[in-house]
């Protein structure tokens, strides 16, 4: 064999080892598709988003307003009675998140439940894997082993503001805005016995507009115009329209007695009354508010 010829081979033979290492054995990612604007992303990408198709017609469907809202004139009274029932059947509520893994809702919601989890798709949820209870209040604080980006904890509100409720109704995607229109006391009795200072608010409208029993709304966050967290909600009274919530002192008592650090650099988004529906839904799709799932054997 000529050298030259032996040359061509010693080449060939390097190309085919060359190639052997350098091979990637994964399989190709499909591309991503294109979008204009690199900070949204195209359509396709949100294909799996927990909550979008149950969500989608909130960007251009305005609120209903509400059918029971009480006068900003009528009175507040001094206290107020809830009956928890003695009974516990499985159910659904709301949480949201105010630290990493750390979540809040209504104590009711997660009271004698045997198996606690949060919805993040069909058919699939993450455990709470521990709960903890507010000694004197209807709140409870849940932990995950992982969780998203925890909303802000803003200060109180006067009567007259506007607050929005975000989380699942009767088990499925709604928020509502509310007037506050005074303070009570409420007193929780039955299953457990609590006694909390309670902001009361007048429900105004509501997306969408399913109307009935805001059951399931439980445990949801109450923001305020500035979209800080002004209180979870706790109760309703739906002949009037009203929904009572727990007050942010309330919210930092037990999230200090945690050891958890309320968060400060969240970068909250502004509610207002004839947009929030677009507001409550990036919340929902992004698991910041999560549905509660709880399980009775």
């Amino acid at each position: 064999m000529r050298l030259r010829d032996i040359i061509a081979l010693i080449a060939l033979i390097a190309v085919a080892l060359g190639g052997q290492l350098f091979r990637d054995d994964a399989t190709p990612q499909p591309p991503t598709p294109p979008s204009e604007n690199p900070r949204r992303p195209a359509p396709q990408s949100f294909k799996d988003v927990p909550w979008d198709a149950d969500t989608q017609a909130w960007l251009s469907q305005g609120p209903a307003q509400s059918l029971n809202k009480s006068a900003d004139w009528l009175g507040v009274g001094r206290d107020a009675t809830i009956d928890i029932p003695k009974s516990r059947r499985s159910g659904t509520g709301t949480a949201f998140a105010v630290g990493t893994g750390a979540w809040l809702t209504a104590r009711h919601v997660i009271d004698g439940c045997d198996d606690i989890g949060l919805q993040v798709a069909p058919k699939k949820g993450i455990r709470v894997t521990d709960v903890r209870l507010h000694p004197s209040a209807d709140v409870a604080l849940l932990r995950t082993t992982k969780g998203p980006a925890p909303f802000q904890i803003g200060d109180g509100t006067g009567n007259g503001s506007d607050g929005y409720m975000i989380g699942f109704p009767a088990g499925k995607p709604g928020a509502v805005h509310g007037r506050k229109i005074g303070v009570t006391m409420l007193n929780e009795t039955g299953r457990y016995r609590t006694r909390e200072p309670a902001d009361v608010w007048s429900e105004r409208s509501r997306v969408p507009d399913r109307f009935g029993s805001l059951g399931g709304l439980s445990g949801g966050p109450l923001f305020t115009g500035d979209g800080r967290i002004s209180g979870v909600v706790l109760a309703e009274e739906p002949r009037r329209g009203r929904v009572f919530s727990a007050q942010p002192a309330t919210l930092r008592a037990l999230m200090k007695s945690e050891n958890l650090v309320p968060a400060i650099d969240a970068r909250p988004a502004a509610l207002v009354p004839d947009t929030y529906p677009a507001a409550a839904r990036a919340m929902l799709t992004s698991l910041r508010v999560a549905k509660v799932l709880c399980r009775v054997r």
